[in-house]
């Protein structure tokens, strides 16, 4: 019996949680689906919920977070040793990966959540990391409209800066 397309899927993909973001007990998410069948990974129901669960974490940790030194998390190193600390995955691959993506020294670029476009990057580039590379032309898993939808439902849109239009 061959599997089906969608459990050939990728984990992060099959539960529309293209970040992987796990289960922290009494969090409830925006779009979250009703039945979590996934012990370890929460579950959305659809593409875009997902996506603004990124941006929301990675707003999170901007305004809210410190790094490591206790300064402000603004690297690309400072945010992906937070998403995806060394423990539990390879660090360094992961900061190249998307350090690349986005065009930004790992170290010495200032990431800023808020603009739409480096949150575009950003997600998608996580999405590649977490899944593997996607159908899609440049190996993504979601078109524009869909990132789009989710940036917004978390906040960030295109020309509009920290709330006010650009």
């Amino acid at each position: 019996m061959r599997p089906s397309f969608r459990t050939a899927l990728p984990r992060g993909i099959r539960n529309f949680n293209p970040g992987n973001i796990r289960h922290v007990a009494h969090v409830r998410w925006q779009g979250m689906a009703s039945e979590q069948s996934d012990a370890e990974f929460v579950q959305f129901s659809g593409p875009r919920w997902g996506i603004r669960a990124i941006a929301r974490v990675l707003i999170t940790y901007q305004d809210k977070r410190q790094a490591r030194d206790g300064s402000r998390i603004d690297t690309v190193r400072e945010f992906i040793e937070r998403w995806a600390p060394a423990t539990e995955n390879d660090t360094q691959s992961y900061t190249a990966s998307v350090s690349r993506a986005l065009g930004l020294h790992p170290d010495q670029d200032s990431v800023d959540v808020y603009d739409f476009d480096v949150m575009r990057a950003l997600v998608m580039a996580i999405t590649r990391h977490e899944n593997g590379p996607g159908p899609l032309p440049g190996g993504h898993w979601y078109g524009d409209a869909i990132i789009a939808e989710g940036l917004a439902l978390a906040g960030i849109e295109r020309g509009i800066k920290h709330g006010v239009a650009a």
